[in-house]
């Protein structure tokens, strides 16, 4: 088994060192395989936990509220968790003080701020 932490740092060190994946499993003797597999299985985690876009109410300390799984169309690619995308976050507080965060993100980076925001 390989964890989300192994995975992201092999594809960290892979942009850093400009090397493929490939290279960088044959020479850590890594089976492909596995490292593919449990890629996928993140990715695909990922994306039936993203919210759709609009207002989502969070109370502090609750978890956020799952979404329904993305539709797949035959000859068209979902986005992977690793391709980032334009998004717009606007985070309110009960109080009244809002943050908003503009930019290019991953679902990665989107669960980031959703888990410091229900801090």
């Amino acid at each position: 088994m390989m964890t989300r932490e192994e995975i992201a740092a092999i594809d960290r060190e892979c942009e850093e060192q400009h090397i493929s994946q490939q290279d960088y499993l044959e020479s850590h003797g890594i089976a492909k395989h596995q490292y593919y597999r449990w890629k996928r299985r993140y990715r695909e985690e990922d994306e039936q936990s993203l919210v759709p876009a609009g207002f989502v109410p969070m109370m502090p300390g609750a978890a956020p509220a799952q979404s329904v799984p993305a539709q797949r169309t035959k000859g068209k690619q979902q986005k992977s968790q690793d391709q980032e995308s334009f998004l717009t976050v606007e985070i309110r507080t009960s109080c009244g003080s809002a943050m908003r965060i503009q930019g290019n993100m991953t679902a990665a980076h989107l669960r980031e701020i959703i888990s410091a925001s229900n801090v």
